[in-house]
């Protein structure tokens, strides 16, 4: 909080001016010893106002707002007045990030001018381009407020940063899926639905040749097929390897890189499918980019979300480190995607 007043209600200047008060009140006109004394009144207590009705202040973000590239969309606010004063006219305004753009404006500065009674809660939104892929963050959010005569200022600093997010576009993967088949089918040779470990029974021939029960046909000469048991929970993983082949560096087409990852995630919303994301960066503060599995809406949302809040600010994974943490935690029943640095299972 920054409180801006006159020098003419400098603390010393008022003094002098109650001092000249009191002579005029005991020599002179009382109608110029009361103004003398209104002024100094006002000069003294009107600050203290001031900081009082900016702590009764609250301004916060509706709704974090998701959008892609080039989406107009509205980030909503709702100032609060707690005090059983009215503010009058509030003056907001901010820096908005690179992330969006404000249409027909040179900069990314903007402003509004509120009028806000006494315990109102005043709604107001902020309209935006999507302009890049990131965590959309304003840089300075300030409320300022002043006297009815607009001799004292007072500036509110708030600290709200993140607004939402622009998700990355969709770039064409190399992922082929047969709709013949259920997902998952076509990414292994033994289909990780099923667990070739157990059996529950056996029956006539199919067709497939990796199921054939060959300790039967060796005794009475018939094909006979395993019927396995389907293993539950199932899901993919999404894995995504930004370093470069010799594992030194970031990508340079890191950015497509992700794209194509947000197109397969949205592939795989699309079929139902239940997935992971694993991603070989870290973040400022030691957290690892990664999302547990699931599926439906939400989970399309958060997958997107951690690919949207990478930034040039994070490291990347040690490649062997990364790849043990996955041998770890990823099932072996899990259909593994990997884009990025090639590997042996489904490549991207």
């Amino acid at each position: 909080m920054q409180l801006i007043t006159p020098k003419a209600f400098h603390p010393i200047f008022l003094f002098l001016v109650g001092v000249s008060g009191v002579f005029c009140a005991l020599y002179g006109s009382l109608v110029l010893a009361s103004l003398f004394v209104a002024y100094v009144l006002y000069g003294w207590y009107m600050p203290k106002c001031l900081e009082y009705l900016a702590n009764q202040i609250d301004v916060r973000l509706v709704e974090t707002t998701r959008a892609f590239r080039d989406d107009e969309l509205a980030i909503p606010f709702a100032l609060e007045n707690r005090a059983r004063f009215s503010l009058g006219k509030v003056t907001v305004s901010g820096l908005l990030g690179d992330q969006v753009r404000i249409d027909g404006a040179g900069s990314q500065f903007w402003r509004h001018h509120l009028f806000v009674g006494k315990n109102q809660i005043v709604p107001f939104e902020i309209d935006v381009i999507a302009a890049h892929r990131g965590t959309i963050r304003i840089q300075s959010f300030d409320v300022m407020i002043s006297d009815p005569f607009h001799t004292m200022t007072v500036y509110l600093t708030l600290p709200i940063q993140q607004l939402g997010h622009v998700f990355p576009d969709f770039a064409p993967a190399s992922v082929e899926w047969n709709e013949r088949q259920i997902p998952g089918e076509t990414v292994d040779r033994s289909s990780p639905f099923t667990d070739r470990s157990s059996f529950h029974s056996v029956v006539p021939y199919a067709g497939d040749a990796k199921t054939i029960y060959w300790s039967a046909y060796a005794k009475t000469s018939e094909l006979y097929s395993y019927q396995y048991d389907r293993v539950r929970n199932h899901d993919y993983a999404v894995i995504i390897d930004g370093l470069s082949g010799d594992g030194l560096s970031l990508r340079s087409d890191f950015e497509k890189l992700l794209s194509r990852g947000a197109t397969i995630i949205r592939e795989l919303e699309k079929q139902g499918a239940s997935y992971s994301l694993w991603i070989s960066m870290v973040n400022r503060d030691g957290q690892w980019y990664h999302v547990p599995s699931g599926k439906g809406k939400e989970q399309f949302l958060r997958t997107m979300e951690c690919l949207a809040r990478l930034s040039e600010y994070d490291l990347p994974l040690e490649r062997r480190y990364f790849m043990k943490r996955l041998q770890r935690a990823v099932p072996s029943t899990t259909a593994a995607i990997h884009l990025g640095h090639r590997q042996k299972e489904v490549s991207a």
